[in-house]
C-alpha cells in the first residue's frame, strides 16, 4: 500500500473536468444498467460510447466503472453481474475472459500518510489480466496486479500480487496452489468456428 502520491503510477487532480468526466461515465451506465434484457445492441452501443475498447464482450447490468475510457476488454468474454472497475488507472481485460458475480476491479487507492491523502488527487496502478483468464465470483483485484494468460482465481480471493500464467491461485491473499497443464490448447480459429457452429457469431 504506497505511503505517497508520488509511489502511484497514476495520479489526477481532481477538478471540475474529471468530474464532469465521471458523471457522464455514470449517465451512460445509467442507461446500460436500465436496458431491457432484449436490447443486445442498445447495451453494445452504449459500452461503445462509455470504455476505451470493448471488442463483443458481453457484460450483464449491473456494472459500474469510475472512467471508462481507461477500461479496455477484449473480444468474446462473459462479465457476470456486478462488475465494479475503479479504473482511474488503465485496467486492460484480454480476450476470453470469464468473470464471476460481484467482482471488484480496484486500479484506485489512497496514499497511506494523512499530509499526502488529504490532497485533492485521484490516484491508481493499473490492472493487466491476460486472455482466456476465469475470476470466480466475489475476488477482489487490487491495483498494480497483473493475472497471466489461462489462469483461474478462485472465488472470494484478493489479489494483491501478480499471479502467473497457467495456474490456479485462491485465497487471502492470493496465492498460486497449483499449475494446470491444458494440454492441445484450441487455436484462434477452432474457437471461432465454435462460436459461429454455435450460432453466436454473424
Amino acid at each position: 500500500m504506497p505511503d505517497k502520491l508520488n509511489d502511484f503510477s497514476t495520479k489526477l487532480l481532481i477538478n471540475q473536468a474529471l468530474i464532469d468526466h465521471q458523471i457522464a461515465c455514470r449517465e451512460l451506465l445509467y442507461d446500460f444498467n436500465h436496458s431491457r434484457p432484449s436490447e443486445q445492441q442498445k447495451r453494445q452501443d452504449i459500452l461503445s460510447k462509455i470504455l476505451k475498447q470493448c471488442q463483443g464482450t458481453h457484460i450483464e447490468p449491473p456494472f459500474r466503472c469510475d472512467m471508462g475510457s481507461n477500461l479496455s476488454i477484449g473480444k468474446d468474454g462473459f462479465i457476470n453481474y456486478g462488475l465494479i472497475v475503479l479504473d482511474i488507472a488503465p485496467v486492460t481485460i484480454g480476450d476470453h475472459v470469464l468473470i464471476g458475480p460481484n467482482v471488484q476491479l480496484c486500479a484506485a487507492g489512497h496514499p497511506v500518510l494523512l499530509s499526502e491523502r488529504v490532497q485533492p488527487y485521484a490516484c491508481g496502478d493499473p490492472i493487466t489480466i491476460g486472455n482466456h483468464v476465469w475470476i470466480g465470483a466475489g475476488s477482489i483485484v487490487l491495483g498494480g496486479v497483473s493475472i497471466g494468460d489461462n489462469t483461474v482465481i478462485g472465488a472470494g480471493s484478493i489479489v494483491v500480487k501478480d499471479i502467473p500464467s497457467n495456474v490456479i491461485a485462491a485465497g487471502n491473499p492470493c496465492k498460486v496452489l497449483r499449475r494446470i497443464d491444458h494440454g492441445q490448447l484450441p487455436t484462434e480459429e477452432e474457437i471461432q468456428a465454435l462460436y459461429q457452429q454455435l450460432g453466436l457469431k454473424a
